[in-house]
């Protein structure tokens, strides 16, 4: 459920990012366009999209890794000290 409320806030901070870049283009294509007000509006859509993107990402991250710790205990197998261990167990390879 952790994962989960990670990816609805990065998802909302990549909806909100798209919406000020929207409403940026709103304000240049005004009839009297507001060049000043759009320009500092600009990074702030650029830090709130990326942060979004960032947050997704751990979430994504953490998600895969709950899951190869889980499959590393479902493959757990009890062998010898200093025998090579199983080709299939997760994460031995590298």
């Amino acid at each position: 459920m952790r994962f989960w409320s990670r990816e609805i806030l990065g998802w909302f901070l990549v909806l909100l990012g798209l919406f000020v870049f929207y409403w940026q283009l709103s304000l240049l294509l005004d009839e009297r366009p507001k060049y000043v007000q759009a320009m500092y509006m600009l990074p702030i859509g650029v830090f709130v999209f990326r942060g979004g993107i960032q947050i997704l990402k751990v979430a994504v991250a953490a998600r895969m890794c709950a899951y190869a710790q889980k499959e590393m205990r479902r493959q757990d197998v009890k062998r010898p000290i200093g025998s090579p261990p199983p080709k299939d167990l997760i994460g031995q390879d590298w």
